[in-house]
């Protein structure tokens, strides 16, 4: 088992090897505009398979100011590199110590936007992501609850803002480009781009509408086809294309949902291996999430003379119930 020390070198590996490439050197985040700011706001752009329902589009925009730079969360990191007693696991059980995006956001002020303005692949003109009402309060993908947001909506809700999308709203592979109305470092109010992760088969058959069974007390490893990723022309920077997979446990029926988040060993070769003391932990059944997630940090302004990091957040997103046997 590598022995890895962050979000992005755990994603990727220290050294993670084709037949063609080695990519070393790698820092997540390394160089973009809203690495080292405040976490202020994400729009997390989903295309998704749940329980076996057809495919789905899941969209959600939100800024925030807050009294301190405090709010932010850091990143899924497991404890001692990967080689502590949950592997390449990361325990998210404690809201108190979980890692982004599953701590709670606490403390914060809701921003109304100028606008929301989405273009790209199955989108005719420029889709306007309306600022719910009544207000929605809950995650596409996530735990947190939020004041309020633009889009969104809670997952299989017929009248929520997710409900009127199609399926071509988040086409895998393809380049979206958002519009806020917000100012960047540079004093510009421009749109910003990122991409929804490009297609592929998931393991386990998670997504599909048969529960996912997982004997209990046992190690659970298993492969997949990984797409192409993509390490920008040095091999080593982390892009707007650049993807990282995972694997993510929820309990719904628990006060905080989250459980644990685990990354491939391998990712280029896609093989994932979830000791027995995490199978052990989990409930006897919940959620068991496969997912690539494309993430860029772009800067903008939440107050006058204050910039905040704007996460850009395509996901390719697979969901199924699992239960322990």
């Amino acid at each position: 088992m590598r022995s890895l020390n962050s979000f992005g070198l755990l994603a990727l590996g220290l050294m993670a090897c084709t037949e063609e490439t080695v990519i070393t050197e790698f820092t997540y985040g390394g160089g973009q505009p809203g690495a080292a700011l405040a976490e202020g706001g994400e729009i997390r752009h989903e295309n998704v398979r749940l329980l076996g329902y057809p495919e789905m589009t899941w969209i959600q925009v939100y800024q925030y100011t807050g009294p301190s730079a405090m709010l932010n969360a850091p990143f899924a990191a497991p404890k001692d590199k990967g080689m502590g007693v949950y592997g390449p696991c990361a325990d998210l059980r404690d809201p108190t110590t979980a890692p982004w995006p599953a701590k709670p956001i606490a403390g914060a002020t809701f921003l109304d936007l100028p606008k929301v303005a989405l273009t790209g692949p199955g989108i005719t003109g420029t889709l306007n992501v309306v600022k719910t009402d009544p207000p929605n309060t809950v995650g596409n993908s996530t735990s947190r609850l939020y004041d309020f947001t633009y889009g969104g909506g809670q997952p299989g809700d017929p009248n929520g803002f997710n409900s009127t999308l199609t399926a071509a709203q988040s086409t895998p592979g393809g380049e979206y480009t958002l519009d806020i109305g917000k100012k960047d470092k540079d004093g510009n109010a421009t749109p910003m781009t990122y991409n929804v992760p490009p297609a592929y088969t998931t393991p386990l058959g998670i997504g599909g509408a048969d529960v996912v069974m997982i004997p209990n007390n046992a190690d659970l490893e298993y492969s997949w086809t990984p797409p192409a990723n993509d390490f920008g022309a040095d091999m080593k920077t982390h892009n707007k294309k650049t993807w990282f997979n995972f694997t993510f446990f929820s309990d719904p029926t628990a006060a905080f949902p989250p459980q644990f988040i685990c990354f491939p060993d391998d990712p280029a070769m896609g093989h994932q291996f979830i000791p027995a003391a995490v199978i052990s932990a989990l409930p006897a059944g919940g959620l068991i999430v496969h997912a690539t997630l494309t993430h860029f940090m772009e800067s903008r302004e939440a107050a006058p003379g204050e910039q905040r990091r704007f996460d850009l957040v395509g996901i390719y997103c697979n969901i199924s119930a699992f239960q322990k046997q």
